[in-house]
């Protein structure tokens, strides 16, 4: 089994998707720069609709509404580099999951549903994080990240939280 899905399942106890990496930062402030005309560090509404699709990314007109009608609250109109990012950020981080195979993911719940009933406990969540990483991991910590996966309240991981929980945006 790859350590990837099991290392992104224990750091979500903290945060459940990872943050961007700086090449992929790097790629949104270029992609950006293009789009800054005036290199004031703003972008119009409209420049952002068109900067999303050149990235491959197809916003409807009503999500080009909806966005304007939160960014014009702000900076006249006109969109920071941060929020760029923010708004990206998770259409970026989503496909980077969608990379992990259902295969993948069914090894990897596999590895951690030690008793194979279908749902992965405290203990043995613990436990495979112990084998797979060579030490204990505090138990806080698992805690944290069931309660931040589980969204049926009944204490455990099923395979559906889990494959959510991986495509986390």
């Amino acid at each position: 089994m790859s350590l990837g899905p099991a290392c992104i399942f224990l750091r979500g106890g903290k945060k459940i998707a990872r943050s961007l990496a700086d090449d992929e930062i790097q790629e949104l402030r270029e992609a950006f720069t293009e789009f800054d005309k005036d290199k004031d560090g703003l972008i119009t509404c409209k420049d952002l609709g068109n900067l999303m699709r050149t990235m491959g990314y197809m916003p409807t007109e009503m999500e080009l509404i909806e966005l304007s009608q939160n960014i014009n609250m702000k900076l006249g109109g006109r969109v920071a580099f941060e929020d760029f990012v923010d708004l990206m950020a998770p259409k970026l981080l989503a496909e980077t999951a969608g990379m992990i195979g259902l295969k993948e993911l069914k090894d990897a719940f596999k590895e951690f549903d030690m008793d194979g009933d279908g749902s992965i406990t405290i203990d043995e969540l613990r436990l495979a994080m112990t084998k797979l990483l060579g030490y204990q991991v505090n138990r806080r910590e698992i805690e944290a990240v069931i309660r931040e996966a589980d969204n049926n309240g009944d204490g455990t991981v099923d395979f559906e939280e889990f494959v959510k929980m991986m495509s986390r945006d």
